[in-house]
């Protein structure tokens, strides 16, 4: 039996946005499109791949001009394509978080305490709450923005 490692997988190989939407279960591709042309619309927001580990392999990364730390990543993982954004803290306090809905504030809580990171993340299962999370991306442009861009 032959081990076949997909490009989603193949860290050595750097796929571009069209192998990876390869890569993303059919009934998922329609929101890959909707999240990746949302997020790359943004202004100065740059797309490109990038390698994040044997857990979410080769992601697309969109930063915005200036930055270090990707504003958001779309995971293009065949069982499961997901959104993950960085949060700190002084974002997630400003945040009328009782007026979002639960599926929202469940991906807000992996970057809460206790756990150990500051990633939210969120399952983008087809018709969920993309204009939610549109939405929560936006304000943490405005965010950023007003903080003077670090």
């Amino acid at each position: 039996m032959a081990y076949t490692i997909t490009p989603w997988q193949d860290r050595f190989r750097t796929p571009d946005p069209a192998t990876l939407r390869k890569t993303v279960d059919p009934e998922s591709v329609e929101s890959f499109d909707r999240v990746r042309s949302f997020l790359r619309g943004l202004h100065d927001v740059v797309e490109t791949p990038g390698w994040h580990g044997p857990t979410y392999c080769w992601s697309l990364e969109y930063r915005l001009a200036g930055r270090e730390e990707p504003l958001a990543i779309l995971i293009p993982s065949p069982i499961d394509l997901q959104l993950a954004m960085p949060i700190d803290a002084e974002f997630l306090g400003q945040l009328p978080i009782r007026r979002m809905k639960r599926a929202i504030r469940d991906g807000l809580d992996l970057a809460s305490p206790p756990f150990d990171t500051t990633w939210a993340i969120w399952s983008l299962a087809p018709g969920s709450m993309l204009e939610d999370l549109e939405d929560l991306v936006g304000r943490r442009v405005r965010f950023i923005e007003e903080a003077g861009g670090n």
